[in-house]
């Protein structure tokens, strides 16, 4: 029996990550990851269970990250300039350690046990400003509908920064600090946080 190398499981990681990167979950194949990571379709099943336990393997530490994202505590004083900073610098930091996995997670993951990532995240953040934002509200603006058009609206701005921000580190950072300080600074002026 072969014993399992730690350089044979990265490849075959790094060989998958491309693939589900380029062509999806649903279009990947074993046969080009094995061939990627320069060994057998067979010895792929000495590491992983199949292609979703690669896929769940490749996606597990930006899912961590992001449920820190989505419960990370308000630091709110007189306004939401603090929080915004520190969810700023924590999304960037998050994003750029792991581009590759997120971007599969939003765009790749269709037909596996991750194919719902970007509504599930819409609904935690939902969630969240349900529960952080709405009760701070005047009484004619606590319709949850308002925090699910934010949540949406959140998710979406940031996704389309994330694919359009051209790689550049501080650009990536600006962006975001602006789009978010855009978003909840008139929220923050109307609730006096």
């Amino acid at each position: 029996m072969q014993v399992p190398k730690p350089e044979v499981r990265q490849r075959i990681l790094d060989a998958a990550m491309e693939e589900f990167l380029v062509v999806g979950y649903r279009r990947a194949s074993m046969r080009k990851i094995a061939k990627e990571a320069g060994i057998t379709v067979g010895n792929i099943y000495a590491y992983f269970s199949g292609k979703e336990d690669l896929l769940e393997t490749i996606l597990t530490p930006v899912l961590e990250e992001l449920n820190k994202l989505v419960m990370m505590e308000s630091r709110g004083g007189e306004n939401l300039t603090p929080s915004i900073a520190l969810f700023t610098e924590s999304i960037t930091g998050m994003f750029l350690a792991h581009k590759k996995q997120f971007l599969i997670l939003m765009n790749g993951s269709s037909h596996s046990k991750f194919a719902n990532a970007r509504t599930e995240l819409t609904v935690l953040v939902r969630q969240r400003l349900i529960t952080d934002l709405l009760p701070k509200l005047p009484t004619k603006a606590k319709d949850p509908l308002l925090a699910d058009t934010l949540a949406v609206a959140v998710i979406e701005g940031i996704l389309n920064i994330f694919r359009k921000y051209g790689g550049e580190k501080q650009r990536l950072h600006l962006l975001l600090e602006e789009f978010l300080q855009i978003i909840f600074n008139d929220i923050g002026k109307r609730i006096n946080i």
